[in-house]
């Protein structure tokens, strides 16, 4: 099954906890920053930010709550986080 098809079973709007897995930046600030000038400019409600540095303390786990409207926004989200220098993992 393709990301399309997959896509298509999905009934919104829908809320679930997004998760970043991204290289620590130099404040947990600036990384917050980042992901919600994203979310902002998609208009995608969002609440709840959490980290969680990973053991090597090279990578970060930033888990958010959002509910997204539909299903463009829903590849925009993912395009555009998919973007930012240092992210390498979206979920």
């Amino acid at each position: 099954m393709d990301l399309q098809q997959q896509n298509e079973k999905i009934v919104f709007p829908v809320s679930f906890k997004l998760k970043i897995i991204s290289i620590i930046y130099d404040t947990e600030k600036s990384a917050f920053d980042r992901f919600d000038k994203i979310l902002d400019s998609n208009k995608i409600n969002h609440s709840g930010w959490d980290c969680k540095p990973s053991s090597g303390g090279k990578y970060a786990s930033y888990r958010v709550d959002v509910t997204i409207n539909d299903n463009q926004t829903f590849q925009n989200l993912y395009a555009d986080l998919g973007e930012i220098e240092g992210v390498k993992c979206v979920i």
